[in-house]
């Protein structure tokens, strides 16, 4: 050994690690005997160096045998807060990984990228925790910690005040529960270290942090709800009778009534289209021309007439307006065209055109690619048979995965599905009807609706074109 050399212990810090110093220059920190030998060795002395007696040797603040250090719960304290800030990093990328790709919308992308390297950080995080709660090489690895911590019971309270809105129990509820907990001891265990003491000016850090984040989420809040809901939703939906046509054939006394439905996309928004339908209905009443007053009030209820009874319906024509899963962007426009054929004999006094929709704005969510299928009751398959309704009789339905725009909302409620049911028989009053709700634990929609305000489902609908029985006759070519 270079007799030259002398070594000084230091006193035990808070944390029972001891300063080493040869010759005046730091060479490292010991928890123990075992590692201040390998400092020393690594410094010239022999390994036979007996420290207690050597005069090359000076203690302060206590001898070989004070070692203050308490591996087993430090040990315990750095795996349990890196585990749980990689956790944190692993929910924030899982989160965010799907907006980044697949947000309609800009400001559903930014926040995917905003949870992305919230993920990174909480990795540097992790490092920066396991540097805290080991040698400390760092001098702010504590304050980095403790940003990680914070950020985690954060976000993990935004999931689960989202999550409280349905109350809803699945696995990935369970994920960020457990992160929850564990950030608000992780926030305890890493102030109880004081690691703001190294920062300088720690209250004016503190401020320009929060001021930061809170012109973020306010900018956020702006551009991802205040900017969607004021987009203007407008359309021009319109439908028309055309001009009618006879059957060349002497023999088919034959008449045909062309019928057009119009649907342009005048707003600013693109718009789903859940389910639609096209009817023409022919009414006709009995005449009464020697009637002195209007009577059968009760039963005409909206409309009535002296010489003519209250008129009946009956279904002429019923048919889709376009298949349910398909979309118009802003300026987009079809015109659906159909053939009726009516004999000239038919008994009725006149026909009556109308259509109408279910939609959704596109930015509000995504509906999965097997949606476009229709499937028909009596063709039972395992879509069909996870519909029950006793009273639908023959109908056809549309059932798809649904996506929200954001994905924080996918992972704090279960998976809903879109339902469209088409009633395609005359004992039902209505022509369809649209369902957003989970599955239930038979693997059936569980009629459990979603709130419609919160996917912006509005049913459009034409006004009813008119036309005279005896006007179309005169009409004929």
């Amino acid at each position: 050994m270079d007799h030259q050399k002398r070594a000084m212990i230091d006193p035990p810090d808070s944390r029972g690690l001891r300063e080493v110093r040869v010759n005046g220059v730091t060479v490292g920190r010991a928890w123990s005997l075992r590692e201040l030998y390998r400092l020393l060795n690594r410094s010239g002395f022999p390994k036979e160096t007996e420290l207690a007696v050597n005069p090359a040797v000076v203690w302060h603040g206590g001898g070989p045998d004070i070692w203050p250090d308490r591996p087993l719960p430090r040990r315990a304290t750095l795996v349990l807060l890196v585990a749980g800030l990689l956790g944190s990093a692993v929910l924030l990328v899982d989160i965010g990984l799907p907006d980044i790709f697949g947000a309609l919308t800009f400001a559903g992308r930014v926040m995917g990228w905003m949870f992305i390297v919230g993920g990174f950080l909480q990795a540097g995080a992790a490092a920066a925790a396991f540097d805290q709660w080991s040698k400390r090489v760092f001098k702010y690895s504590g304050a980095v910690a403790l940003a990680g911590v914070i950020l985690a019971l954060v976000v993990c309270s935004l999931l689960l005040t989202l999550w409280l809105q349905e109350k809803e129990y699945f696995s990935y509820f369970l994920s960020y529960l457990s992160l929850w907990v564990w950030s608000l001891w992780a926030v305890w265990r890493v102030c109880r270290e004081k690691p703001w003491r190294g920062i300088p000016h720690p209250r004016t850090f503190a401020l320009g942090v929060t001021a930061s984040g809170l012109l973020a989420a306010m900018n956020l809040a702006y551009s991802g709800l205040y900017q969607p809901t004021t987009a203007l939703e407008r359309h021009n939906y319109q439908v028309a009778f055309g001009i009618p046509y006879a059957d060349p054939k002497a023999d088919k006394p034959i008449m045909h009534v062309p019928v057009t439905v119009t649907l342009e996309n005048t707003g600013t928004v693109p718009f789903w289209v859940l389910a639609s339908a096209v009817t023409v209905e022919g009414t006709s009443s009995k005449s009464r021309p020697n009637e002195k007053s209007i009577r059968d009030w009760r039963t005409g209820l909206f409309e009535n007439q002296l010489y003519a009874a209250p008129p009946t319906s009956n279904l002429v024509y019923w048919g889709l307006l376009m298949p349910p899963g398909n979309w118009l962007y802003p300026g987009n426009r079809i015109v659906v065209q159909r053939v009726i054929q009516l004999p000239r004999n038919a008994p009725f006094d006149s026909l009556e055109l109308s259509s109408h929709m279910l939609a959704m704005r596109k930015d509000r969510g995504s509906i999965g690619s097997d949606f476009h299928t229709m499937h028909w009751s009596w063709e039972p398959d395992k879509v069909t048979k996870r519909v029950h309704c006793v009273y639908c009789r023959d109908i056809g339905i549309n059932l798809g995965r649904l996506r929200y725009n954001s994905n924080l909302l996918n992972v704090t409620r279960k998976p809903r599905h879109v339902l469209s049911i088409h009633y395609v028989n005359s004992d039902v009053a209505e022509d369809f009807r649209v369902f957003v709700s989970p599955m239930d634990k038979a693997r059936k929609i569980s009629w459990n609706d979603e709130p419609e305000n919160r996917l912006n489902l509005t049913d459009w609908a034409t006004g009813t074109a008119t036309v005279s029985f005896a006007q179309l006759l005169k009409q004929l070519r």
